[in-house]
């Protein structure tokens, strides 16, 4: 090697290990001042959040998630609203908020990276994009928390996630929520909405436990539906390799009813009622219309009751917040 390029080694060597000390000491002024120099803090599970709060200036009706992998979960009854983007490096994905609405996109092209720019986006720094990487435990599982009060602006959750799985709990607010799912289950626990919830999964079950909507609409590929003290004024689904298990806590006498189960048995209140049933009340706007091409569909009026051994038990779980933010039930 010439003597030339031994020198420059020297000083690129030099320049870096500078930089370095530079930067460390930088850091450690500013966290001793209590000045924030990343937009994400790493809490002591060494996991990164980027807070993300909309409830105090512009006000935003809709939120749109994008996703490739991830968990998301939906909490309501909280003080204000905000969402927390956890371990998503920084780069890997598209955040805007504009006409009273918030998306955040990991799916790439180039007309949403140019629509991208056009919404203000600025650099903040290569420390962002490297802060983690010499870390000898990088945590990889991904996950967005939405927090919403019972009074807020938002009216409308659309997801699109190809893996991972959607939570929604303790949600009494008026909210359309449609979620498009690869490979996961979704996940509802103590929801009250006026409005539809739809779900469409390829891979995936569907669970609601003491859920109350006005419209539930599902297509399933493969997977189930459960379904636990469960009211509703329309149901629609259809299900591939799937069975359909719903207590519901409506009176079943006044609805219309259209039951299809091509490769299974269809039984209401523990009365077999072969492989398709019709049931005509008179009322247009009470139905429930169910098909699948192989599972049973089973109706149950009575409140609480459980599954038959046909239906898939339930073995996701759901989860408590994780990170900051006040409950208004506190």
């Amino acid at each position: 090697m010439k003597p030339t390029s031994i020198i420059f080694i020297l000083l690129s060597l030099i320049i870096i290990l500078v930089g370095w000390l530079v930067c460390s000491s930088a850091e450690a002024q500013a966290t001793e001042d209590g000045i924030e120099i990343f937009d994400s803090a790493i809490d002591e599970d060494n996991n990164s959040v980027y807070t993300f709060e909309f409830g105090t200036e512009d006000v935003y009706n809709k939120i749109e998630l994008i996703i490739d992998e991830a968990d998301i979960y939906i909490y309501g009854g909280f003080a204000e609203p905000y969402m927390e983007l956890v371990n998503f490096d920084e780069g890997s994905y598209m955040m805007t908020s504009s006409n009273r609405s918030i998306s955040v996109s990991t799916s790439f092209d180039i007309m949403s990276i140019i629509e991208f720019w056009d919404s203000g986006f600025s650099f903040s720094g290569l420390r962002n994009y490297v802060r983690r990487g010499f870390s000898d435990e990088v945590v990889i599982t991904k996950r967005i928390n939405i927090y919403l009060p019972t009074d807020g602006d938002v009216n409308v959750i659309n997801i699109e996630l190809d893996e991972g799985s959607v939570y929604v709990m303790n949600l009494d607010t008026d909210i359309d929520i449609t979620a498009t799912l690869g490979d996961g289950n979704m996940v509802l626990d103590s929801v009250s909405t006026t409005s539809y919830i739809s779900a469409e999964i390829a891979n995936g079950s569907l669970y609601l436990s003491d859920v109350t909507t006005h419209t539930l609409s599902a297509i399933l590929e493969k997977g189930d539906v459960n379904a636990e003290n469960f009211s509703f004024t329309v149901i629609n689904i259809t299900g591939a390799s799937s069975s359909v298990y719903i207590s519901s806590a409506c009176d079943l006498d006044f609805y219309d009813i259209y039951l299809s189960a091509r490769g299974g048995e269809i039984k209401i209140d523990d009365e077999a009622l072969g492989a398709s049933y019709t049931s005509e009340s008179g009322s247009s706007d009470s139905q429930v219309i169910i098909t699948t091409s192989s599972g049973d569909i089973i109706l149950d009026m009575s409140e609480g009751s459980s599954a038959d051994d046909t239906t898939t038990e339930d073995e996701t779980g759901t989860s408590e917040p994780e990170t900051g933010g006040s409950s208004e039930s506190e």
